[in-house]
């Protein structure tokens, strides 16, 4: 089963490899050696294209096609074709059989060891983390089960995982379940791939290129490929390829090549957001790429046009965050040739200008982040600047920053020095800051013979911009702007370089390098990463600290790496100059990684609270809601599902039931709506008379119904709006179901136009009686009860409950007016007969 899987995770992201290569076959194939893009940099921008193009397209096509297996088929005869068309632009030559060979020996233990201490380590097949997983599952299969994808559920972007996934599930029977473990795996092997295709664009040709894929599989901070991780590494990506190019020409780019690019992209992102539509964005993306089919197009202008317009069209047509990170990769870019002018004038005075930010801006972002940690233990008053960030979200986004709100959630410097802390991790920082230094105090000024100070190389601007860069980005994060911490990962690819560049300098270029210096450099670091380890990630300095249970999964990883590290250092004495390079590099390398293993167990308590007592998995469910979640899927064919946030993630996960209410993430659920869902539950358990509290469980669910059915029906404006977010279930009854099929649950094809008011009176009155008649059924379980008794500004435990069902609540409902469906230990379900 889990071969099985294997194979058809694997096919998921052919499939989408190959629709982003056939549209990307639009342009002429010159284009992408005018834009020097190598085979791993092509592969990422392929991908980034075909990830969001795919559901689109499979979208579209599930409106005319009803088979799920003609769907399919296309799909995958779609992207044959542009594996076939393109393997010139991908496929590894002869000479790169060996690159690819080191590339796969590197990756794939990385990879392993990742996926272990980021998802493994914390997990036990079923049950897993998914509650950001609830959407996308819900949506692909609830296509998988009716071969039409809900364009409702798709909200402002298109979920890569929903459309492929729900196509796999329905035709090749895919487990999702089991697809969420797989899926992570290869996304951190394609996170890898990424990375190598950044370092490829600031080092095309030198080894250096080794040493820094090295250092940033280590120091990985992406482990879940979502629309927002896959935009960021492809804008990382999209950084390599234009250092690349500016690297290749003699004096950089022109002014005017520079010009157009930056203008290029400002009006694509203008455009973009004035459109704000997937699928016309999709449309533009490809009459772009036709456009350039001119015979001026495949020229240096047409190149620089390719990477103005199309690729920021893909990041953006991926997420909207990359709003945010194109952006911030032109100033990084534009930074670069900016220093590049700067030290290519050399004697400048501007070098003492760059020196002086090197020293300054590493105290500076040391002082913020002491103010906030004397912030959030009360030595610091509390200060916040929201409102003045609210003037921008407001010019911005129309709206501010209030409490309660998921824009509020990921603003604050303490979540941005969290998120950033975690990203970079302490031996990261501190190791590439005294290297940065050491190589100022001895490395900058290169003499002649004649004793005259000469210019110095490429890697003099490659350093210097990169930490630079890196230090001025992270000071905009640790002003708290809300979720400007998403370029987290932008700023660490950015140190990466810089520490690359110091490690080779200091270590590597100098020549032979003196026995005692290597013993000192490898002991630092060893001891640097053992004292983290022994005095804060491993052992909890108390058994009652919110971390402390997480800490004792990941410590055996932990010592073993500390153990690895021991022993690296001693390879360090030895007198070949390649082995102790290597050692050298193994140390700073696994450093960073047992640092990021120990963090993952400290920031555990952060997204998810203290682990509670005999609980070893991190999951928002367990065996008897996944019980009722199977159930649910066997034997609720039309149903409306009623409960707590975190009960409706599973079963909508499972089912791909609609929901009575919607909500993004399981902590943001509105407020009003939020009321109002208590309110009915509360109705539900309350003693009152049966036909009391039957009118008022229907009076309140109408309201609460009739604003979800009415955004459906003008987000959809189609005749079979049923077939959307209130698809069924399943499109077969059950065995102890009627046979006769309603007409909402006919394939959205050959079902003829009805007038819009008639649509809309169906949709409202979907609760009445007849042949269309859906079931409306509320889970109650005892976190479902702990949830009515919350204040707003209070939020439920993560992990589910361990307490049975109390025995007087089920014989209450057992005696009420609402039939009881199923019941086990933990979980009641009733149906709430308001159509009668």
């Amino acid at each position: 089963m889990w071969t099985t899987t294997f194979v058809l995770t694997f096919l998921f992201f052919l499939i989408q490899l190959g629709t982003g290569f056939s549209i990307l076959a639009i342009a002429p194939t010159k284009l992408a050696a005018v834009c020097r893009l190598t085979k791993a940099q092509f592969i990422v921008l392929g991908f980034t294209v075909g990830a969001s193009a795919t559901g689109i397209l499979l979208g579209g096509l599930s409106l005319f096609v009803s088979d799920i297996w003609l769907q399919f088929a296309t799909m995958v005869v779609v992207s044959c074709f542009g594996l076939a068309w393109s393997w010139p632009n991908w496929g590894p030559g002869r000479d790169e059989t060996r690159t690819a060979a080191t590339w796969c020996i590197l990756s794939l233990p990385i990879a392993l060891l990742t996926w272990w201490w980021s998802f493994g380590a914390f997990s036990s097949f079923p049950f897993a983390d998914i509650g950001a997983d609830v959407h996308w599952m819900k949506t692909a299969q609830e296509y998988a089960d009716g071969g039409v994808i809900n364009p409702y559920a798709a909200q402002s972007y298109v979920d890569l995982r929903s459309a492929v996934a729900g196509a796999l599930a329905g035709t090749l029977g895919l487990d999702l379940l089991r697809f969420s473990w797989t899926y992570r795996f290869l996304s951190i092997l394609f996170f890898l791939l990424a990375s190598y295709a950044f370092v490829q664009g600031v080092y095309p040709t030198s080894p250096r290129k080794w040493i820094a894929f090295f250092f940033a599989a280590t120091s990985n901070a992406v482990f879940l490929m979502t629309n927002g991780s896959l935009a960021v590494a492809s804008s990382v990506v999209f950084l390599g390829v234009l250092i690349g190019n500016a690297r290749c020409d003699a004096n950089g780019p022109s002014a005017r090549s520079a010009l157009l690019l930056t203008v290029s992209a400002g009006v694509t992102l203008l455009l973009a957001f004035a459109f704000n539509n997937n699928t016309l964005a999709l449309a533009l993306l490809m009459a772009g790429l036709f456009l350039l089919r001119i015979p001026s197009g495949t020229g240096s202008s047409g190149g620089v046009l390719f990477l103005g317009c199309i690729w920021p069209a893909t990041l953006l047509l991926a997420h909207r965050g990359s709003y945010l990170f194109v952006p911030i990769v032109l100033a990084s870019w534009l930074m670069y040739l900016a220093i590049a002018r700067m030290i290519s004038a050399w004697p400048s005075p501007s070098i003492a200008v760059l020196r002086l930010l090197s020293f300054v801006l590493p105290p500076i972002i040391l002082g913020l982040v002491v103010c906030v940690a004397g912030m959030r233990f009360g030595y610091i008053p509390s200060m916040s600047a929201n409102d003045t960030f609210s003037s921008i979200t407001e010019l911005i986004l129309g709206r501010r920053i209030e409490g309660g709100e998921e824009l509020f959630l990921g603003s604050g410097p303490l979540v941005a020095t969290i998120e950033l802390g975690r990203t970079i991790g302490p031996v990261f920082a501190i190791c590439t800051t005294l290297g940065v230094a050491w190589w100022w105090m001895t490395r900058p000024a290169l003499r002649a013979s004649s004793g005259a100070i000469g210019r110095h190389g490429d890697g003099f601007v490659t350093l210097v911009w990169s930490w630079i860069a890196g230090c001025g980005l992270s000071l905009a994060v640790l002003s708290g702007f809300p979720f400007l911490y998403r370029i987290s990962t932008i700023i660490l690819s950015l140190f990466t370089i810089t520490a690359t560049e110091v490690f080779c300098q200091l270590l590597i270029d100098s020549g032979p390098f003196p026995r005692y210096r290597r013993a000192l450099i490898a002991t630092a670091v060893t001891l640097l990463a053992t004292a983290l380890v022994v005095l804060v990630y491993a052992f909890p300095w108390r058994t009652d600290l919110p971390f402390a249970r997480y800490q004792a999964i990941l410590r055996p990883v932990e010592l073993a790496g500390i153990a690895l590290l021991v022993t690296l250092a001693l390879l360090t004495l030895i007198q070949s100059r390649r082995v102790y390079t290597y050692g050298l590099a193994g140390i700073v390398g696994l450093g960073v990684a047992v640092d990021k293993v120990g963090l993952s167990g400290i920031n555990r308590s952060f997204s998810y609270g203290a682990l509670p007592d005999h609980t070893a998995v991190v999951s928002h469910y367990n065996a008897d809601e996944l019980e009722l979640a199977r159930w649910l899927r066997e034997n609720l064919r039309k149903g409306i599902i009623l409960s707590d946030p975190y009960t409706l993630g599973i079963v909508r996960a499972i089912t791909g039931a609609p929901a009575a209410y919607l909500f993004s993430n399981l902590d943001t659920v509105n407020e009003t709506v939020a009321k109002r869902a208590k309110s009915v539950v509360r109705t539900i358990l309350q003693p009152a008379e049966g036909d009391q509290r039957l009118a008022h469980t229907c009076s309140l669910i109408a309201p609460l119904v009739g604003a979800i059915n009415s955004e459906t029906f003008f987000q959809m404006r189609r005749a079979d709006a049923l077939g959307g977010i209130m698809r069924s279930v399943r499109d077969t009854p059950a065995p102890s179901q009627e046979v006769a099929q309603p007409p909402s649950d006919v394939a959205a094809s050959g079902i003829p136009e009805i007038p819009p008011e008639e649509a809309k009176s169906t949709i409202q009155n979907i609760l009445v009686t007849g042949e269309n008649a859906w079931n409306l059924v509320a889970i109650i379980t005892p976190r479902t009860v702990e949830w009515t008794h919350l204040a707003a500004d209070q939020r439920l435990s993560y992990f589910p409950s361990a307490a049975p069902m109390e025995p007087a609540i089920i014989d209450a409902l057992r005696a009420g007016p609402f039939p009881v469906l199923f019941a086990n230990r933990q979980t009641v379900v009733v149906r709430i007969p308001c159509s009668r």
